[in-house]
């Protein structure tokens, strides 16, 4: 398997773990020494399916990094990596650690919120798209050092 095609199976299934990380629960808050549930949210709620857009723009970048720039499309897939990490980790993460902060804690003294699994979704798929691009770009970098011809410098000269 050449590494395009590694990338881009990595892309693609960061892409499909972005989209299962939006409709997966990201948080919950839970009262009591039962941990009852009062208040859930899907990660596509916390952060307005931002997720869903880089996906689908991961998904263009490696269709066009399959085929045309390995450079430019690996760059945009870390880049896109770098904005996923961001959104898991500035705006799901803290809402995962709270407890006094929270609205329920005005009428419950133990609420707490607690991570879901989304928030594990969306930082490995922000993890496989830094290393699909950075493999696309790598690839796209090798392939820009071969001789036009497509054949190596000791085979020109035979």
């Amino acid at each position: 398997m050449n590494l395009r095609r590694l990338a881009a199976a990595l892309s693609i299934v960061a892409a499909g773990l972005l989209v299962a990380a939006e409709f997966s629960t990201v948080f919950e808050v839970t009262v009591g020494s039962l941990e009852v549930v009062q208040r859930s949210a899907t990660g596509g709620e916390n952060h307005g399916y931002a997720l869903l857009v880089v996906a689908v723009f991961a998904v263009a970048l490696t269709l066009h990094g399959l085929r045309l720039a390995g450079r430019a499309a690996g760059a945009g897939l870390i880049t896109l990596g770098l904005v996923v990490l961001m959104v898991a980790l500035t705006v799901d993460l803290p809402d995962t650690r709270g407890s006094g902060r929270l609205p329920e804690s005005l009428a419950y003294e133990d609420a707490r919120a607690r991570a879901g699994v989304a928030l594990g979704l969306e930082i490995a798929g922000g993890v496989l798209l830094l290393a699909a691009g950075g493999l696309l770009a790598f690839a796209g970098q090798q392939a820009g050092r071969r001789p036009a011809s497509g054949l190596s410098a000791g085979e020109r000269h035979r």
